[in-house]
C-alpha cells in the first residue's frame, strides 16, 4: 500500500471547502441569444444542473456564484446549495479573483458572518480550500468530484507528513486524450497537418479544480497586478512553477461550447 493510500480518505472531511461557480460568461460560440448557462434541460437550467451536482458532494460548503452585473435571471432561480452572490469581471480570471477575494475577506473577518466564524475557529489556512467549477459543465459526476477532493487533500497530507515544506499545487479533473492530435500550420487559406503529437502525454483539463485558499488568492492577486493571462486556475499555478495533480474524471463531463453539445447533455441528464 502506498503512503498516499495509507492516509484515511475521511480526513478530507477536516478541510473547509468553499465552491466558486463561474457563470458570468455570455457564451458567444453557443449560438444563442440567451447565455448558455440559462438554457433549459429537463425543466431546469444548465446552471441549476451544475450546482445540483455539486450539492451532492458532502464536503462542499457555500457556493459563491459569479454572475454578470447585467444578469437578471440567476436570482430568480432556486438552487440546491446556499448561494453567496458575486459580480464577475471583464475576463474569467477577474471573475474568479472577485469570488476568491470575497471568500478571503470573510475568512479574514469571521465576525462578519457567524457561521463563517464557527468554521474559521476550527481551521487553519492550510485546510481551507476553494473548488472552482464552470457553470457550463452540468454533466459532472459527483463521484468524480469526491475523488478529486480525496486525492488532492491526501496528497497535501502526505506532503505535510513528510515535512516537505512546500505549498500544495492543488488538483483538477482531467481525461486522457482519445483521438490522434495534429499540430497545424496555416498556409494561405488552408490548415495543414504539420506533425502528430504523442497523445500519451496529453490530457484534457476539466473542472472542478481545487486549490488551497491562501495560495490561490496570492497567485490570483499576482496575476491581476502583473496582467498574467491564464485559461484556468491550473495554468495559473503552472505559471508559478507548481504541478497540479491530475485526477482522472469522465469524458461525459463536457463543457457546453457549441449548440451540438446540448444534445449530449440532454441525453446524459435524462438518465435516472
Amino acid at each position: 500500500m502506498s503512503e498516499l493510500n495509507a492516509i484515511p480518505a475521511n480526513l478530507s472531511n477536516n478541510f473547509t471547502i468553499d465552491t466558486v461557480v463561474v457563470a458570468a460568461g455570455v457564451g458567444k460560440r453557443f449560438g444563442s441569444q440567451m447565455p448558455k448557462q440559462y438554457t433549459h434541460i429537463g425543466g431546469q437550467t444548465v446552471l441549476q444542473h451544475s450546482i445540483a451536482a455539486l450539492s451532492k458532494v458532502h464536503q462542499l460548503n457555500t457556493c459563491y456564484l459569479v454572475i454578470s452585473e447585467e444578469d437578471t435571471i440567476a436570482k430568480t432561480l432556486d438552487f440546491s446549495m446556499p448561494i453567496e452572490w458575486v459580480i464577475g469581471g471583464k475576463e474569467r480570471m477577474n471573475s474568479v479573483f472577485n469570488a476568491v477575494q470575497t471568500i478571503w475577506q470573510q475568512y479574514q473577518n469571521p465576525l462578519r458572518d457567524k457561521a463563517f466564524s464557527e468554521k474559521a475557529s476550527h481551521h487553519t489556512y492550510d485546510n481551507h480550500w476553494v473548488l472552482i467549477h464552470d457553470a457550463a459543465r452540468p454533466c459532472v459526476n459527483p463521484s468524480d468530484i469526491e475523488k478529486l477532493i480525496t486525492q488532492t487533500t491526501q496528497q497535501f497530507l502526505q506532503q505535510s507528513q513528510q515535512k516537505q515544506g512546500q505549498e500544495s499545487a492543488g488538483g483538477l479533473l482531467a481525461v486522457p486524450v482519445r483521438d490522434t492530435v495534429k499540430q497545424i500550420i496555416h498556409a494561405q487559406d488552408q490548415v495543414l497537418a504539420q506533425k502528430t503529437l504523442d497523445r500519451s502525454q496529453l490530457w484534457l483539463a476539466q473542472t472542478p479544480q481545487i486549490f488551497p485558499l491562501a495560495t490561490l488568492y496570492y497567485y490570483l492577486t499576482q496575476a491581476i497586478e502583473q496582467t498574467i493571462a491564464f485559461t484556468d486556475e491550473a495554468s495559473l499555478f503552472e505559471h508559478f512553477g507548481k504541478q497540479p495533480l491530475l485526477v482522472e474524471g469522465s469524458h461525459s463531463n463536457i463543457k457546453l461550447t457549441f449548440p451540438e453539445d446540448l444534445q449530449f447533455a440532454q441525453v446524459y441528464l435524462a438518465k435516472p
